[in-house]
C-alpha cells in the first residue's frame, strides 16, 4: 500500500485534518447570534453587531413581567459589576407601547438600552418561551449561555444572578487571555 495513505490515515485518526467547524447563525447556543436591527426606547436605531467585540448579556423583559421587574435589581448588580470591562448589558423589550418601556427605563432606573420588540418579531426570531431570558454572547457574536436550560434548577433570581455572573467571568476571562 502506498505510504502517503498510511500517512493520511495517520492524520485523520490523530486529529490533525479534522474539518474547522462550521458555526451557523441560530439561537442555540453555539450558534453565530442572529442579528437584531431595532430601535431604543428614544427611537434610535440599534443593532446588536455593533457591540461585536463585547460580551453582550442580552435580557428578555417587560414593563408589565413581574419577574422581569425581580431580575433587575441584580442586573444593575451585574451592570456595575462588570463595568469598565469588554461587557455590555442589552435589554429586549416586549412592551407594545413604546411609552411602557420608556417609563419603566425611567421608574426603576436602568441604565443600559433596551431594543424595542412591539410586534415581538425578535422573541419570536430568537424562540423566547418566557419572560424573564437572558442570554449571553462572547465578543466573536457566538451564543454562550441561555438561561433556558437552567430554569428548572434555580431556585431564586439572585441562583440566577449568581450563575450569569460566573458564566460572563468564564466568557470574559477568554476575551483577556485571548487579547494577551
Amino acid at each position: 500500500m502506498n505510504s502517503k495513505y498510511w500517512v493520511v490515515g495517520i492524520l485523520l485518526l490523530a486529529g490533525c485534518a479534522e474539518e474547522p467547524k462550521v458555526l451557523t447563525v441560530g439561537v442555540r447556543v453555539g450558534n453565530i447570534a442572529p442579528e437584531i436591527k431595532a430601535e431604543d426606547a428614544s427611537g434610535v436605531k440599534m443593532e446588536l453587531s455593533q457591540y461585536r467585540g463585547k460580551v453582550v448579556l442580552l435580557s428578555f423583559w417587560a414593563s408589565w413581567c413581574g419577574p422581569c421587574k425581580e431580575l433587575l435589581p441584580y442586573e444593575k448588580q451585574l451592570a456595575k459589576q462588570f463595568e469598565g470591562k469588554p461587557f455590555v448589558l442589552l435589554g429586549v423589550n416586549s412592551d407594545i407601547d413604546k411609552n411602557a418601556l420608556v417609563k419603566a427605563q425611567q421608574q426603576f432606573g436602568m441604565t443600559w438600552p433596551s431594543f424595542w420588540d412591539g410586534l415581538g418579531s425578535i422573541n419570536r426570531e430568537w424562540d423566547i418561551e418566557f419572560l424573564p431570558m437572558l442570554i449571553l454572547i462572547d465578543e466573536r457574536g457566538i451564543i454562550r449561555f441561555n438561561s433556558k436550560t437552567i430554569m428548572d434548577d434555580i431556585k431564586s433570581f439572585k441562583d440566577l444572578a449568581d450563575k450569569m455572573e460566573r458564566e460572563i467571568q468564564k466568557v470574559l476571562n477568554k476575551v483577556v487571555v485571548e487579547k494577551k
